[in-house]
């Protein structure tokens, strides 16, 4: 037994290594003077400016203001669509659509992202739709609309269903009874799943590769493309600004959730 302990404790720290020391080396190099402008495999002493000059690149900010604004509506659209959609995966009368909405809700999450940005981009083709910001929001969207819904949905299965009984009881409809007693308690989930509707958006580089444009480019896609040419440090400092961006909004949405159902299950208990 404490063979296979240690054995899966190796396991975990080999998986954690494999999967974050291109992460940290790349913050590292973030910092990395480099030479002439570029990066350097050898690492030439410490600096800060690489932080500024990001900054200052006019298509490193075109490319961030585009995925702020990309990343915004596919939330809004993930919050408005998911939430109905997880409503719907636990409160739908009849068990056959519940299924069907959950087949749905696993297939946006497994099928391949290559897959869903080929078809889409074909799909634009063959219909003659230009491919500008609006196409590019509907394309990341409904994964972030999966993962949206399954949040709502594990939200509201924590939901005493005897409370809404009791304000029926008491006199009020359906549509106060959701209003009063379903929509506060789910405030929590919708605020946690609109911030990883968030991240999930932003960070899109797979389907944002196939729709983005010229003019419409996203920061992902930018900086995948700039380490083609030999990059400057700048692009490992964006990244690296990406990457503590992603893990505040984590980190907030994971309090958020935890410290709400995490406290409303001790209380069922």
């Amino acid at each position: 037994m404490r063979k296979t302990s240690w054995g899966l404790m190796v396991w975990y720290a080999v998986a954690l290594v494999f999967l974050f020391a291109p992460i940290v080396t790349s913050i590292v190099y973030s910092f990395n003077l480099g030479s002439l402008g570029k990066q350097t495999s050898a690492f030439m002493g410490w600096t800060t400016q690489w932080f500024g000059e990001a900054w200052t690149n006019n298509s490193l900010r075109q490319a961030m203001l585009v995925s702020l604004k990309a990343s915004f509506w596919s939330a809004l659209i993930a919050v408005v669509l998911g939430t109905s959609l997880g409503i719907a995966l636990v409160r739908h009368p009849s068990p056959k659509v519940r299924r069907l909405l959950s087949i749905f809700c696993i297939a946006l999450l497994v099928v391949p992202e290559t897959v869903i940005g080929v078809s889409l981009l074909l799909f634009y083709a063959e219909t003659g739709i230009r491919l500008g910001l609006a196409t590019l929001v509907f394309g990341i969207s409904p994964l972030a609309m999966a993962v949206t819904a399954l949040i709502i949905r594990a939200g509201l299965l924590t939901l005493d269903r005897s409370l809404e009984e009791a304000a029926v009881d008491l006199g009020a409809t359906p549509i106060q009874a959701i209003r009063d007693i379903v929509l506060p308690h789910l405030t929590p989930a919708v605020v946690v799943s609109a911030l990883i509707a968030y991240v999930f958006s932003f960070d899109n580089l797979v389907i944002s590769n196939f729709l983005a444009t010229p003019v419409v480019n996203t920061l992902p896609v930018y900086l995948f493309g700039s380490l083609q040419y030999g990059p400057s440090p700048a692009i490992y400092a964006a990244a690296s600004s990406i990457f503590g961006l992603t893990l505040v909004l984590l980190a907030i949405a994971g309090l958020i959730y935890r410290s709400t159902f995490g406290r409303r299950a001790g209380f069922l208990q």
